[in-house]
């Protein structure tokens, strides 16, 4: 364990534009002290209600958005605009029973009260008016809810795990500043449209989106504990995707994008038209290329696919709040201390860690949604389980929180996965990987195996109601034969259980690989990160790809030229 962490922080980097705490003393913070002040003010009285008010949270995010999209060689949307959001988060009752206890058998709501506000800087009278406002709104939801919540106690039957609904966090203050980001968007429409046009033309393509998304700011947050905390908000990302259909009504579709925390980071046109002639490529392989056939088969997760792999199947099973919950499948809540995979394997969730090999993480903050200061957690250490990913919902043997507390705009928190990294003590090139790969194929005398390149979302089953299996979308597969020849083909699903796949891996390369994205669960969308190497695996399980049942569309798209014609 001691040896894991240390290799953990010595990655973890602080960004280098920020500028020092101290400078967060004057004017900056002032959303913090009017936000603790109208905290303080109906604090006072809301504890005092019956059903008493016990935690009261605002998170305030004022940020600059920047949107450029570019469809099908045009400007299809600009904006920059100034955006000033409030969530209100409250609780009801105590920390052993309050107004967020899941209901059984019923859709739980994790949606809280939230809104727009007026700047403060343009009117803080009319910035504390919109507070006092969206309080009142809360208030008068959570004690609904918690009556809701004291009927439910009453009928239904014992929970699993009887942890208390809240740890109350501890105070914290902090304060940090970044200078202004600001973003050329005349500079980066031009290239976008420049690139744009290497798509034309191309029959293959039905759709193609260049976008450029992003905010500067910053994200404040107080609670009644006394907490005041100021953390920059700095994320943009250039993508691009492109889409289209075979004739049997397979989707096939190549994706690209770009993170970065200023305009340096942007890639060059040159490299990022490099990048979409590649990816023209490969969609016109895919176009061609034969259906997969459901098979079980040795295989291996190319870096960026294993990141994806291990968020999805492992990752959300590894946050704690699911664990007491009566309806989670619970896969993993009694393997602390057992062996779940090979013991060359450690996992970690590091969302301290901003960069990776010069790459931001999405996945990079520094306090969590719920106040708490982000810290690295170790899942699973050397093949064995250690810990989960807490929030402030306390389980049993996990009392407080581990700074993973995570949700998107209008969502309450919960345990979500922050840079999910995979570490290989035990490695090999990823040369030699591929010669293991085709060993395995013949040791087993299978007739290929299959290699997976790039990997989406997909669907993983936690409820007790269903099979805790999984079906994820691989977008570039190859199939690899006995000789050691490489085709790509179309149309496979990975599918699967975790206890059996993660049970299943044989080794590692050392090429590790960074997925950037972002994750939907109850408690909204959030960025995300995941950090892994390629991993060979003695079976994994592929079956048929869904097929729309509407055909290509008849009319080719204008300009689309095929091949052997004149443009």
């Amino acid at each position: 364990m001691k040896h894991l962490v240390s290799l953990f922080f010595a990655f973890i980097m602080v960004a280098p534009a920020f500028a020092a705490e101290q400078n967060c003393k004057a004017s900056a913070q002032e959303p913090v002290k009017l936000l603790s002040a109208e905290l303080k003010r109906g604090f006072k009285t809301f504890k005092k209600q019956n059903p008493p008010v016990y935690y009261m949270s605002y998170t305030y995010i004022a940020t600059r958005e920047f949107y450029l999209s570019v469809a099908d060689g045009g400007v299809a949307a600009r904006k920059d605009y100034p955006e000033q959001d409030l969530d209100v988060q409250v609780r009801v009752g105590s920390p052993a029973l309050d107004n967020t206890r899941n209901l059984k058998n019923a859709n739980n709501d994790y949606s809280i009260v939230s809104g727009s506000v007026p700047s403060m800087e343009e009117s803080g009278t009319s910035f504390t008016a919109a507070v006092w406002r969206l309080t009142q709104r809360a208030i008068e939801r959570a004690q609904k809810d918690y009556g809701r919540v004291q009927a439910d106690v009453q009928a239904a039957s014992q929970r699993m795990d009887d942890s208390p609904d809240f740890v109350l966090p501890p105070k914290s203050s902090f304060c940090r500043t970044a200078p202004e980001v600001s973003m050329n968007l005349d500079k980066i429409e031009k290239m976008l449209l420049s690139v744009s046009r290497a798509v034309q033309g191309n029959a293959v393509v039905l759709d193609s989106f260049f976008v450029f998304s992003g905010a500067f700011g910053h994200r404040y947050f107080v609670d009644s504990q006394g907490t005041q905390l100021k953390t920059p908000l700095i994320e943009f990302r250039l993508s691009y995707s492109l889409d289209g259909k075979t004739a049997d009504g397979l989707e096939i579709s190549r994706f690209n994008s770009y993170d970065m925390l200023d305009e340096s980071g942007l890639p060059t046109e040159d490299k990022l038209l490099a990048d979409v002639k590649q990816s023209l490529r490969e969609l016109e392989e895919l176009s061609r290329a034969p259906l997969a056939e459901p098979m079980t088969a040795p295989a291996i997760l190319k870096n960026r696919a294993m990141g994806v792999f291990v968020h999805e199947v492992l990752g959300h099973r590894m946050e704690g709040h699911r664990q007491k919950e009566d309806s989670f499948g619970r896969t993993f809540t009694s393997k602390i201390g057992q062996t779940v995979t090979a013991p060359f394997i450690s996992v970690v969730d590091e969302a301290p860690l901003e960069s990776f090999n010069g790459i931001p993480l999405r996945g990079f903050y520094e306090y969590d949604d719920e106040g708490i200061k982000s810290q690295p957690v170790v899942m699973i250490e050397h093949g064995v389980l250690k810990n989960f990913l807490m929030s402030s919902s306390p389980i049993k043997g996990f009392p407080v929180s581990n700074g993973h507390g995570r949700s998107g705009l209008g969502k309450r928190a919960v345990a979500r996965m922050g840079n999910t990294r995979v570490i290989a003590s035990e490695t090999v090139p990823y040369d030699e990987l591929e010669k293991m790969l085709v060993e395995e194929i013949n040791r087993q005398g299978k007739p290929y195996g299959f290699i997976v390149e790039d990997l989406s979302g997909g669907f993983t089953m936690t409820d007790t109601g269903s099979p805790q299996v999984f079906k994820l979308e691989p977008k570039y597969v190859y199939r690899v034969y006995p000789d050691g020849k490489k085709e790509v083909i179309r149309g496979a699903d990975l599918v699967g259980t975790p206890l059996v796949s993660f049970s299943q891996i044989l080794a590692a390369a050392d090429d590790d690989g960074i997925f950037n994205g972002n994750c939907g669960a109850e408690s909204g969308w959030v960025p995300v990160s995941a950090i892994a190497p390629s991993v060979l695996f003695k079976t994994l399980e592929f079956e048929h790809t869904a097929k729309s049942a509407v055909k290509p569309p008849v009319l080719p798209p204008p300009f689309a030229v095929k091949k052997g014609d004149k443009k």
